[in-house]
């Protein structure tokens, strides 16, 4: 199992953009990648004023007069639509993840965008379609201070532009920390080391002081390229040797290559698939594959039929296995 967790979806859609980002995802599979998470980022000027469904007024109708000439949800529509016709191309090769990216700069703002991606894009034909991975993107320090004290489990992902430098606010151990006993991995986005040197000198000393606040990062971060090239995408062994360019020691590489990355996952898809991400029918909920051996359904929920066999069926056994003894010596 390995993991890319950020490859960035196109701002705008066309065909050269959509065919840039397949001819990442068929690098990926060069290189054994196996889970891939296509992002859809959301900038303030995206859904202030707005919610996914549109503002409504005291009736409860639609407002067509204060929405803004960009509309939240037909644009979700259509990376859903894109997201769709990528899974089907790439599906047998590459298991795809939708994810969202709600970068905060101001909470108050905020809304009910959260509610709105766990809640899920409903399109023309009545289908809903919700995303796999939340992640934020803190622009301040209010949109950190945010994320540590209001997160409800509907957060599976803390990220940072690590391309400027972390003006305006400065990470904290204690708040890191806090965000890592909530389930919420940190990420380590390594394709500014790769395109110019300007952003691989920010990158270096942004990843470092994530990789300090987070001791090291054994149990909370997580690395993805966030490549819009495949230029800008490396093998797992490349990824070793820029983690060891940081300073980390072997034994945390596969943690934050493939441990970290399907915690997150499994975090993402229990949100989805279970009832407060404590019961689900199934034993893998990340590959959408119930694997479970002898299962029957009770009351709607998946029950695993025990291997255990009771007194009174062993002892049928015994006394069947002596009669052939019996029958097998007067042949």
């Amino acid at each position: 199992m390995l993991c890319d967790l950020n490859v960035p979806f196109p701002t705008e859609i066309s065909s050269s953009s959509i065919n840039q980002l397949e001819r990442v995802l068929i690098t990926l599979i060069e290189l054994k990648y196996t889970h891939v998470a296509i992002n859809k980022q959301l900038t303030p000027n995206m859904y202030q004023n707005q919610s996914a469904g549109g503002q409504k007024n005291k009736n409860g109708n639609t407002n067509q007069s204060n929405k803004s000439e960009y509309d939240l949800k037909d644009d979700l529509n259509k990376f859903f639509e894109c997201f769709h016709k990528l899974v089907q191309k790439f599906g047998a090769s590459l298991k795809l993840f939708a994810r969202c990216t709600v970068e905060v700069n101001e909470p108050s703002k905020i809304g009910g965008v959260f509610i709105a991606m766990n809640g899920g894009i409903q399109n023309a034909n009545g289908v809903t379609n919700k995303f796999d991975l939340i992640s934020v993107l803190p622009l301040s320090e209010k949109g950190l201070i945010y994320l540590t004290s209001n997160s409800k489990g509907d957060v599976d992902i803390l990220t940072f532009d690590y391309s400027n430098y972390f003006n305006g606010f400065h990470l904290k151990h204690k708040t890191m920390n806090s965000l890592a006993k909530k389930g919420i991995k940190i990420e380590l986005v390594y394709s500014p080391l790769f395109c110019s040197s300007q952003q691989a000198i920010k990158f270096i000393a942004n990843s470092k002081q994530v990789i300090r606040t987070c001791r090291n990062g054994t149990n909370s971060v997580l690395v993805s390229s966030g490549a819009t090239s495949n230029l800008h995408v490396r093998n797992k062994l490349g990824v070793h040797t820029m983690l060891k360019f940081l300073g980390l020691k072997s034994h945390i590489y596969s943690r934050m290559m493939n441990e970290n990355p399907g915690l997150a996952l499994l975090n993402g898809r229990l949100r989805l698939k279970s009832y407060q991400q404590v019961v689900t029918s199934g034993s893998d909920v990340v590959n959408g594959v119930s694997g479970i051996e002898n299962e029957r359904e009770v009351n709607g929920f998946a029950v695993r039929s025990s291997n255990k066999r009771t007194r009174d069926e062993l002892e049928t056994d015994k006394t069947a296995d002596g009669e052939d003894i019996n029958h097998k010596k007067l042949k």
